[in-house]
């Protein structure tokens, strides 16, 4: 019987951590909805368990014979801050107070994000320890999530893990990136710094994931220390919006015009965007929401923590991850 479950197994980063899983020994069954695509995780044989986190029902049978659970359900995109607190808030309760019903609860490892922990300074990375300053409703909506964790802390041993900007093979929200790289030879930033900040690739994070199931601190409600069983999982060489296009250029082999702007020429075409997804009944990509991401000083997180607690260490280089990518996207016609 399967010993870990995944949630969000059928999005960018479930197939990746699953494969990852299986080559540790673990046993995986991956928690789907009836209408996930799951055309990346059938090659990997893993078992099918239905359901949504969105439906307490559905979950206790979900996590049946379970020792071990990576949350990574979530919704990136949403019309409104209650439609992203619905997944990202209610769903940590409704999968936490299910698996902590039993004798033996699991072991949690609740993927957030750095959005959670808001943007960094021009002149320093967040650390785990800094107060979580969140500036989008997606952010606020995921450190709800990592709040609504933290009375579970005595109930199950649980580790909170705030990854950056994700890219690896499965990326779409990343391939709008190559894409618009590839038939403008532009890439626009909405920053005049460029947007320094902080990139993981998916392959680096899934290690990250399973060295917190093993090895990581957990929670612990009421702690003095709010950065108890929390982690940023990251490449340690800091980047920015601007260097993402150039990697992107170089790894399709094609020339590149990086332009840096301010926010305001971005908000029309946001709003346009928005009322395009309204009218497709789509969550847009791009957002007044992730204008306000976009427009901040900087997203760059130290992982000094998870190096030195975990023994984290990324890899392959930045590089030769896009060039990685971008291989992928081509063996699998997107590009």
């Amino acid at each position: 019987m399967p010993t870990t479950l995944v949630t969000g197994a059928s999005g960018f980063i479930g197939p990746i951590l699953v494969a990852r899983l299986q080559r540790a020994g673990r046993e995986v069954a991956c928690l789907v909805r009836k209408s996930s695509d799951v055309s990346r995780l059938s090659p990997l044989g893993v078992e099918l368990r239905y359901g949504d986190v969105t439906d307490p029902g559905s979950l206790p049978a979900a996590l049946s014979g379970v020792n071990e659970v990576f949350h990574l359900a979530g919704r990136l995109h949403a019309w409104s801050y209650d439609d992203f607190l619905r997944v990202n808030e209610a769903g940590v309760t409704n999968l936490l107070t299910a698996a902590t019903t039993g004798d033996s609860p699991p072991t949690i490892v609740l993927v957030s994000s750095q959005a959670a922990a808001g943007p960094s300074t021009a002149d320093r990375p967040r650390t785990e320890a800094d107060p979580p300053q969140p500036v989008s409703n997606y952010g606020r909506s995921k450190l709800a999530g990592e709040q609504a964790a933290r009375p579970f802390a005595h109930a199950a041993p649980i580790t909170i893990v705030r990854p950056p900007v994700v890219f690896g093979p499965g990326d779409r929200d990343g391939f709008a990136l190559f894409q618009a790289i590839k038939r403008t030879g532009l890439h626009v930033i909405p920053n005049k710094q460029g947007l320094p900040l902080s990139l993981i690739h998916a392959e680096d994070l899934a290690e990250a994931l399973l060295l917190a199931a093993e090895h990581g601190e957990r929670l612990e409600y009421g702690a003095a220390r709010p950065e108890q069983g929390v982690y940023f999982a990251a490449d340690p060489t800091v980047s920015s919006y601007a260097q993402m296009g150039q990697l992107a250029a170089l790894a399709m082999n094609v020339p590149v015009r990086v332009i840096k702007l301010r926010r305001w020429p971005f908000v029309l075409p946001a709003l346009v965007m928005e009322g395009i997804g309204r009218m497709r009944n789509k969550p847009a990509l791009i957002s007044l929401d992730k204008l306000r991401e976009a427009s901040q000083p900087g997203w760059v997180c130290a992982p000094a923590k998870a190096e030195r607690q975990l023994g984290f260490q990324v890899a392959v280089p930045l590089a030769e991850r896009y060039r990685q990518t971008a291989e992928w996207y081509r063996a699998n016609n997107w590009l």
